[in-house]
């Protein structure tokens, strides 16, 4: 039996993998410390095993950041995990082999395993939330790039003429829910992303404005993504995704115009595991180990 973590700022979501069937298993609130974390795994392993009545053989994780084999260089969301050899004390805690990933990139291949990109060889998938990730599969191997971050959209630049920030790249600044967030602060009274897109969709002109900026500066983005890769497929994920109604129209014709040939037919789809993506995706990832990634 293989364990799935997929670690996120708030929420750990845990799964198993059996032959070829996914199972979710619990999500919890992301531990305030690291032994607390290490614990939270364990609790988890252990209940997955008697659940099933099966030894888990292999672990994966998946983390919103960058890491080597040794250590966990950089994780914003999980800051305690930076500089921890989370694998290294896993193994030693469980004395089972422990993968760890990048969860925009698990996210794709859980998409491409069991969701809506079953079937493709080349997909590039773009997480759009609080940030903006991503993942590129090229001939069915996930690029991960020298330092683990290939797939970084939200650092996508539309425009030379703004600063740089080491923090936020422009198309995140501009185009994610944290970005939708800043735009309501600003009226009077303040308002939260959540109720802008409310707005858009009873069409009051603010909201209907903001979802539609967002949406052009998110097709722009992935034309120039998709002109570069040629890829069979766009998958949208993440929590802005679910509200793909409110700026879909704007996005595609964004996408459209800006596309090299033949590009702007590429589909632009939403995920079908949704939150479980990156779970199937660490699933996958305890099955196979390193054979999901070039290089």
């Amino acid at each position: 039996m293989f364990f799935g973590i997929d670690a996120g700022g708030t929420k750990l979501q845990f799964a198993a993998g059996i032959g070829k069937e996914v199972f979710a298993g619990e999500k919890v609130a992301t531990p305030g410390s690291y032994g607390q974390f290490l614990d939270s795994a364990e609790e988890q392993f252990l209940k997955l095993e008697e659940r099933f009545g099966e030894k888990i053989t292999e672990i994966g994780i998946g983390l919103p950041g960058t890491f080597t084999a040794e250590k966990i260089v950089w994780v914003p969301n999980i800051a305690y995990l930076e500089g921890c050899d989370l694998a290294g004390d896993l193994r030693s805690r469980f004395g089972v082999e422990v993968f760890i990933g990048n969860d925009a990139q698990l996210a794709l291949i859980g998409e491409v395993w069991k969701g809506v990109g079953r079937g493709c060889s080349n997909a590039i998938l773009m997480s759009i939330g609080t940030g903006i990730g991503g993942a590129i599969m090229i001939d069915g191997k996930v690029v991960r790039g020298r330092r683990g971050a290939a797939g970084a959209f939200g650092w996508v630049n539309l425009d030379a003429g703004v600063r740089g920030d080491k923090n936020h790249g422009y198309l995140e600044a501009n185009a994610s829910g944290s970005a939708i967030g800043v735009a309501g602060l600003q009226q009077h009274p303040p308002l939260t992303s959540y109720e802008i897109v409310e707005k858009a969709r009873e069409g009051e002109e603010f909201g209907v404005k903001v979802m539609k900026r967002a949406g052009h500066l998110l097709g722009a983005g992935l034309a120039s993504i998709a002109s570069i890769l040629d890829t069979e497929m766009i998958i949208l994920s993440g929590g802005l995704s679910k509200e793909i109604d409110t700026f879909q129209d704007s996005m595609i014709a964004s996408f459209k115009e800006y596309t090299a040939p033949g590009v702007e037919q590429v589909p632009i789809v939403t995920s079908k595991l949704g939150n479980l993506s990156g779970a199937y995706g660490a699933v996958r990832m305890a099955q196979v180990g390193g054979d999901l990634w070039t290089g």
